[in-house]
């Protein structure tokens, strides 16, 4: 067979688990399916590939530059072959020279000994220890940082101590604020001499998890002030935290971005491997000036919202207030950024009037951080008081409040498709001359209305096919199909919503997907990363398609209806196709799935709608997946027209009693309420055993439905609830099905025997009467 089909390479990690920049280095690339790999597709920039050095099934080995400017941090990264994309996974870029780590180095005689300024790729077995010896001087700044649960691998939760060469403790550090789960620690040498680095998972765990190790004097700030400030203008900042002190460093913000952004600290030529976030908005900065701890003094804002306040609680049972002007009429939504830009406060927010009279208040919402949306309700001065929940505070407690206009937000994803797998069916792969479906789910913040998707930067050759999406609908199938001779490639793509174009208020967004590395079950996510890109891939052909029959009758409301899905086989595959509904309109329902069986080309999938079933037209699409070359290849059929209908009619049958071994009439009153031509046949179901009865048929005009019913000497008895109607019609060629006039009644009775038939029971030994004076002595 000439094609190869769409298979789903699979990919699980990169080695190294990262790499400096302003270097050439190998990068490996380890998974399975991956002998037609063509090209790697990096999220971010500075990362080129020089050759695929080697491709093999389960590995793939590129030569790469990472440019001088390259972003630090994470990047994220896909591999392309001729059969599709991989996962999305992740590796770091630093900026020092990487080393590996050298067992034995479990104790502290046998520590490994590496020069500072240096990032150790690591890895941690189970009750595993590791040490590094290093040399300072006094007064030297020592920073330490682990990656270990940022690098999207596994569940490892380091924690590092800082010793002295007799091993005694001088620092040491757990979770933090800022890297959550990872970890960091920073102090000035002593004196001159050896140190000792001890990393570990924290409970002593490990089962060969990664880690990178950055060992130096960098500068390692905790936190960073003001936290935020305008778009594509240069904000001055402070970074606080370091052993060494703060430092003062100015930089060119971006643009505005659903992406986190991050400053680096930088100190005689070195630069921290990680970023401390910093809020990228159209706000204007206010600085928080002391003392501002009560309403009298609060720090007033010169502007009118939209604003951000900045401040730091600098000390425990620090209250920090603001004041600003708002107008009768504006609706204000008040965020503070605290935990979300990786402060330790957990913040309380109240709302009060120009005297600090409580208007409201809020602790958390949606996590630690809080929020409040402000109805103003006349033009005056208000006030703004910021606090720890627990009364904490410290020079590195930053937060950020931003006030803004409430402002309408669309974005689109693909939602997961398995439990606790995030990666499945999250690309766009669609097979020349086929098609590909994914079921896509839109967010609307403050903003109902009706939208319509389309695409950016996807492969030529490709086009989307989607209905308007009404207001009322979160999910709704998207249509990709590959021309026969689109290009094999792939790109990194977007896939846009918008609202109409005669919309009054115009309104656009983009896909903004999330992908968890590190999930432990119903424990949660540990681990996660987001994107505004997704991958967009041609493959070659497929050796199968499918397509739904043209749906000729409408599937209506308490009715089912049967759909013809076509499998069209190249010649000699053969595989059962798993065929599955992507998507049910509001009140239909189907099963989870049918198999078109193997050497077989159609199957029937058969809907239902209940009694609210939304009557209107709707688009179903269904997507096939069969086993190719060993991996799972999809293709979906077109958006089929379906339509939902009213129910023809409705009923109610009459209870009736009947005994055993007899025959009784039964009627179902009929209520008209859609017409339709012809007879319509129309049975009993949910007799109960040993009664039966002949199916009957009505047209539009008829008001009742006598059946003739018959029961059997060994009819359960007993009163019966649970007797309904089905009836079916050909409309077009297609069989239409209903049932109606739910919850019938029926009881089945025994003959009752009548007492004037009844015999006399036999004469017994007469008994002698006593009168009252015969009455027996006492």
């Amino acid at each position: 067979m000439a094609t190869a089909g769409a298979v789903a390479p699979a990919l699980q990690t990169t080695t190294p688990t990262g790499l400096q920049r302003g270097t050439e280095a190998e990068l490996k690339f380890n998974g399975q399916r991956l002998a037609d790999a063509k090209e790697i597709l990096f999220y971010e920039s500075g990362v080129q590939v020089l050759e695929l050095k080697e491709i093999k099934d389960t590995v793939v080995v590129a030569r790469v530059k990472i440019a001088a400017d390259s972003p630090l941090g994470e990047h994220k990264v896909r591999v392309r072959t001729a059969t599709g994309v991989s996962d999305l996974r992740t590796f770091y870029v630093g900026p020092f020279p990487q080393l590996d780590e050298k067992e034995p180095n479990s104790t502290i005689e046998t520590a490994q000994k590496i020069p500072m300024n240096v990032t150790v790729l690591g890895t941690a077995q189970n009750e595993d220890v590791d040490y590094y010896r290093i040399e300072a001087k006094k007064g030297q700044p020592i920073a330490v940082e682990v990656e270990g649960m940022r690098l999207g691998r596994t569940m490892f939760d380091p924690f590092v101590a800082i010793r002295d060469a007799s091993g005694k403790v001088l620092v040491k550090a757990d979770d933090t604020a800022l890297f959550v789960q990872d970890t960091y620690a920073t102090f000035l040498a002593p004196k001159d001499g050896e140190y000792i680095i001890e990393v570990r998972e924290t409970s002593y765990g490990g089962a060969g998890n990664p880690y990178r190790l950055h060992v130096g004097h960098f500068p390692r700030p905790s936190a960073v002030f003001p936290a935020g400030g305008k778009a594509e203008e240069s904000l001055e900042v402070k970074f606080i935290g370091d052993a060494a002190g703060e430092l003062t460093q100015t930089f060119l913000l971006p643009q505005v971005s659903k992406h986190k952004f991050g400053v680096f600290a930088e100190r005689n030529g070195l630069t921290a491997p990680s970023a401390n976030i910093v809020r990228v908005t159209e706000l204007q900065n206010v600085i928080e000036q002391e003392p501002n701890d009560t309403a009298t003094n609060a720090t007033p804002a010169t502007i009118a919202p939209p604003l951000a306040f900045n401040g730091i609680i600098s000390k425990k049972g620090d209250a920090d207030w603001f004041r600003f002007k708002a107008k009768k009429g504006q609706t204000l939504d008040i965020n503070v950024y605290a935990r979300r830009i990786r402060s330790q406060i957990d913040t309380v927010l109240v709302l009060a009037d120009a005297t600090g009279k409580t208007i409201t208040s809020n602790d958390d919402s949606g996590g630690a951080d809080s929020y409040l949306r402000f109805n103003v309700p006349s033009d005056a001065e208000y006030t703004l008081k910021v606090t720890d929940h627990l009364g904490n505070g410290g020079p590195d407690c930053t937060y950020r409040v931003e006030l803004t206009l409430v402002e309408p937000e669309v974005t689109t994803y693909i939602a997961d498709t398995a439990r606790y797998d995030t990666q499945n069916r999250k690309s766009i792969v669609v097979a020349r001359g086929n098609r590909f479906a994914s079921l896509m789910n839109v967010r609307r913040k403050d903003f109902s209305g009706d939208v319509e998707f389309g695409m950016e930067n996807f492969p030529s050759g490709v086009t989307l096919t989607a209905d308007l999406m009404p207001k009322d609908q979160t999910t709704w199938p998207v249509v990709f199909e590959a021309a026969a001779d689109a290009p094999v490639v792939g790109k990194l793509a977007n896939i846009t919503v918008q609202t109409p174009k005669d919309a009054k208020a115009p309104l656009a967004g983009g896909i903004w997907q999330n992908y968890d590395l590190v999930q432990q079950g119903n424990d949660g996510i540990y681990y996660q990363v987001w994107t505004d890109k997704i991958a967009a891939v041609v493959v070659d052909e497929l050796p199968f398609k499918i397509r739904i029959e043209p749906v000729k009758a409408p599937l209506v409301q308490s009715g089912t209806l049967d759909v013809k899905v076509v499998a069209e086989r190249k010649a000699g595959f053969d595989e059962p196709v798993r065929v599955q509904m992507l998507y049910n309109p509001p009140g239909v329902g189907t099963t989870p799935d049918i198999t078109i069986a193997k050497g077989e080309n159609s199957a029937i999938y058969t809907l239902n709608a209940n009694a609210n079933a939304q009557v209107r037209n709707w688009k179903i699409v269904m997507l096939g997946s069969a086993t190719v070359n060993g991996g799972t290849a999809y293709a979906s059929t077109q958006l089929a027209d379906l339509e939902v209908a009213p129910a023809f009619v409705s009923g109610k049958i009459v209870q009736t009693n009947a005994l055993v071994g007899t025959s009784f009439k039964l009627r179902c009153e009929l209520e008209q309420k859609t017409p339709f031509d012809g007879k319509a046949e129309i049975k009993l179901v949910g007799l109960p055993s040993g009664v039966t009865a002949e199916p009957k048929f009505f047209t539009k005009d008829d008001k009742n439905v006598i059946f003739d019913v018959n029961t059997a000497t060994n009819a359960t008895k007993g009163m019966h609830r649970s007797v309904f109607c089905s009836m079916s019609l050909t409309l077009n060629g297609q069989t239409v099905a209903q049932t109606l006039a739910p919850a019938g009644a029926i009881r089945i009775d025994v003959p009752r025997t009548l007492v004037a038939d009844a015999k006399p029971a036999a004469a017994g030994p007469a008994k002698k009467l006593l009168k009252k004076s015969e009455s027996s002595p006492k």
